[in-house]
């Protein structure tokens, strides 16, 4: 669709202390096409503006209270409004204010009184040029999401291969455990290549990264092999990582269901203390959903933080300084949450009873596993 035909009517604020002026400039945009929302004050236009953003605003120069500098000034202090276009509106005695008015960050000017064909020319010009820009700038974040979700997910394989070279790298290992730390490294490697293809294949997708396919997926053997993913780096630590629970199925992208599960492993093995215990269990207990928890005996989420837990590239504090967290990118569990509610579920924390975290997910049951 060209930018020139949005896909609802442009929205223009006008502004302006004479309820003549605001009838006669609302009749002038609403024959064109345009949706008008009138403001009789500064103030007005102030809180019209913050409750629904405009494409554009026409705005007179001199009003009485608070003038039309002062108005454009606080609409461009505020973040959402700040790119939203600003048109004054002056009569031909008031053009020695013209320089002031650019300086408070209007981008146009139209004198009273106005032929209509310029107004709107004015008016379709500016609105135009926002909304390109509104487009560059969607374009220009969703490239960098799916930068950062590509090299999110890479992360974890990759990570594998790191454990598994450093465990190489020791002395004293068996040619059976060399043989299979490399089939560990070679089995990675094809995962972050099937990852790529994946990618590579559907990169026209601009809303996802990722679309999903819902199938019923074995949650056993997808808890297992996410285990034996980690299990180098979870002996570097020396910890033990076990399961427990009911064969089910659930109702979901196995791809991304595998991204979630390493994440939320990998993330316990991190703050897990040396020596200690993972545990993963899978039940059923509320109807009609799988449930999947993961559960460390690390130091947990201080109360003060739990809101920031799933927002992107924040980072939360933790008690425990021992833990290097220059490598974290800030968006995993972010990533997760989306992934999980996309597919029709729901991911949360709790801290764990005697101490450390539970990261737990549902989704829709598929159907019982059976033996």
């Amino acid at each position: 669709m060209p930018l020139s035909a949005p896909s609802r009517e442009p929205l223009v604020l006008v502004v302006d202390d004479q309820p003549a002026n605001i009838q006669l400039l609302g009749q002038v945009l609403s024959a064109a096409g345009y949706e008008v929302m009138p403001a009789a004050s500064g103030e007005q236009a102030l809180a019209r503006a913050q409750a629904r953003q405009p494409d554009l605003v026409l705005l007179d120069m001199i009003m009485p209270g608070m003038d039309g500098f002062e108005v454009c000034r606080r609409l461009h202090s505020e973040v959402a409004l700040a790119e939203v276009p600003v048109i004054f509106l002056t009569a031909a005695t008031e053009r020695d204010f013209l320089v002031r008015a650019f300086e408070f960050g209007a981008v146009d000017y139209i004198t009273k009184p106005f032929f209509a064909e310029e107004l709107l020319a004015r008016v379709r010009t500016h609105v135009n040029l926002k909304r390109a820009n509104d487009h560059l700038r969607r374009i220009v974040r969703e490239r960098e999401d799916v930068t950062a979700i590509v090299a999110h997910d890479l992360k974890n394989p990759i990570s594998n291969v790191r454990f598994a070279a450093q465990m190489l790298r020791r002395a004293g290992s068996t040619a059976d455990r060399q043989v299979s730390l490399i089939e560990d490294i070679v089995s990675c490697c094809d995962e972050a290549i099937e990852f790529i293809q994946r990618f590579l294949q559907r990169r026209a997708e601009i809303e996802r990264l990722r679309s999903m396919v819902l199938a019923p997926v074995d949650l056993g053997q997808l808890v297992e092999r996410a285990i034996a993913r980690q299990a180098v780096a979870a002996e570097a630590k020396n910890l033990t990582l076990s399961r427990s629970g009911e064969p089910l199925a659930a109702q979901a992208d196995i791809a991304a269901l595998r991204n979630v599960m390493q994440n939320l492993l990998s993330n316990a093995i991190r703050y897990a203390p040396v020596g200690s215990e993972i545990e993963t269990r899978i039940d059923a207990d509320r109807p009609g959903h799988a449930r999947v928890f993961v559960m460390d005996r690390g130091p947990g989420i201080p109360e003060s933080e739990r809101t920031k837990l799933f927002q992107r590239f924040v980072r939360i504090a933790r008690t425990d300084s021992t833990v290097d967290d220059s490598l974290s990118t800030g968006l995993g569990l972010a990533i997760a949450k989306g992934d999980i509610e996309q597919m029709g579920g729901y991911l949360w924390y709790e801290p764990r009873q005697g101490g450390g975290s539970v990261f737990a997910f549902e989704l829709p049951l598929a159907q019982a596993i059976t033996a």
